[in-house]
């Protein structure tokens, strides 16, 4: 049995080999980004592309997946890092980059399945205006996750090619916190392993 056969005995082995040959793009590694990306390479996801600007802070260690030797380091860099430090065969590939229209262009070439996983609200919108209607296209979203929450107000939408995941109510505002911000990393992260698995069932 080899190393990835190992780590992932404990799930189905025809998945494994499913999300073997997948891919899939993150945009943003904070709070959600980073889990998120934790989370897809302890799946099993074979290519993990992601994407952000930001440097680790102080203020982002209550959350996001990185520690204190993070600090002032490139958030996709050290995302990296920790993955094949965790999970050695993963293929990580990281991209220092501020997301814009333009840019999204090459990206959308990457992957067919994109999760947005920013914080600010016009960052969101770009990435949901680009993507929607391009049908062979899969964005998933996460909107409402501040706050300590209400498990019961988790909802999931769907808009065309576009799933939304959250309350759709809270606000940065309100404080962010790992409990709440961690269970929408992993429901996106979650429905991104359905979407492969679906897809190659013919669902």
């Amino acid at each position: 049995m080899d190393l990835r056969e190992e780590i992932l005995k404990r799930q189905d082995p025809y998945i494994n080999e499913i999300l073997e040959n997948s891919s899939v793009s993150i945009l943003g590694c904070g709070g959600l980004g980073s889990n998120i990306a934790m989370s897809l390479a302890r799946c099993g996801i074979g290519h993990i592309y992601i994407y952000d600007y930001d440097k680790v802070e102080y203020s982002n260690l209550n959350r996001q997946n990185y520690d204190v030797a993070d600090l002032g380091k490139s958030k996709v860099i050290q995302t990296k890092k920790r993955i094949e430090e965790t999970i050695p065969y993963a293929k990580v590939y990281p991209r220092e980059l501020k997301i814009n229209w333009e840019n999204l262009e090459e990206i959308s070439k990457k992957t067919d399945i994109f999760i947005e996983a920013f914080d600010k609200k016009e960052m969101k919108s770009l990435v949901f205006d680009f993507f929607l209607g391009r049908k062979n296209k899969k964005l998933i979203i996460g909107s409402g996750l501040s706050g300590l929450g209400d498990l019961e107000d988790i909802r999931v939408k769907k808009i065309d090619n576009v799933t939304m995941i959250g309350d759709f109510r809270t606000s940065p505002e309100m404080g962010l916190y790992l409990p709440y911000v961690g269970v929408i990393a992993s429901l996106e992260a979650l429905y991104a392993v359905k979407i492969i698995e679906g897809e190659a069932n013919g669902k």
